[in-house]
């Protein structure tokens, strides 16, 4: 593979590397699941300053009307004294403090009101969290299984590099052998013919042609022996 090449399969390969995570469903059902939990923490916060405020609020109106409860009891007192003046005194701040407490419970209403929209929103929203979390989950095993079966896939088309170029080395690996093969059997000749010698065999290149005819002899003789048991077996011509 030449250098251009190796450089050109090197940037597509990143270049698919990028394409496949821009288009993974793990993650962006990853990003969507953290959005959420984000919003449902926003959410959280933004109830828990609502509800400060309205504790806020319940003191204000708890101080109220213990400052109306006190006043009225002081025009009563008063007036058990002949003190009308007092009682009068008394009667106008109770009123004073009737006017006061009187927007604050209006605002009160509209916090807790506000508080329980929160808490509502919240709860559908942890619901619709868990709903998407289960959904994720199985959605992503679904994917893993589907990358698997693709992987599995490739591999055996020779695409990935598991088995990639299988088919080529099991091919080299034949020829070699072949090659291995033919210079066995051409050395097993010229071992035969006496081009080359072997280094233990001591014996003369004539000494080698005659053992040669003493095979062709042997088996001269070995067929002569089956022709004439053939010969024998066969029935009397009438």
């Amino acid at each position: 593979m030449s250098l251009m090449s190796r450089f050109t399969t090197l940037i597509t390969a990143k270049a698919n590397k990028l394409l496949d995570a821009a288009d993974d469903p793990d993650a962006d059902l990853e990003l969507s699941y953290e959005k959420m939990l984000t919003s449902l923490q926003e959410t959280k916060g933004h109830l828990a300053d609502v509800i400060a405020e309205q504790i806020t609020l319940e003191h204000q109106i708890a101080d109220h009307q213990a400052a109306i409860a006190r006043h009225d009891s002081d025009a009563h007192i008063a007036l058990k004294a002949n003190r009308e003046d007092l009682a009068r005194t008394a009667l106008a701040d109770k009123e004073a403090e009737t006017h006061k407490l009187a927007p604050i419970q209006t605002s009160y209403e509209h916090v807790r009101q506000q508080a329980e929209k929160l808490k509502q929103y919240e709860q559908k929203l942890e619901e619709k969290i868990e709903r998407f979390a289960t959904e994720k989950e199985s959605l992503k095993a679904e994917h893993d299984a589907a990358d698997a079966e693709l992987k599995v896939d490739r591999q055996l088309a020779g695409i990935g590099k598991g088995l990639g170029g299988a088919e080529e080395t099991i091919q080299r690996a034949r020829d070699k052998t072949h090659a291995m093969s033919a210079k066995a059997e051409a050395m097993e000749r010229m071992l035969d013919d006496g081009t080359i010698r072997d280094p233990l065999d001591h014996r003369s290149k004539s000494e080698h042609e005659i053992e040669k005819l003493h095979d062709t002899s042997d088996i001269d003789d070995e067929l002569a022996r089956l022709r004439a048991e053939m010969a024998s077996s066969l029935p009397p011509k009438s």
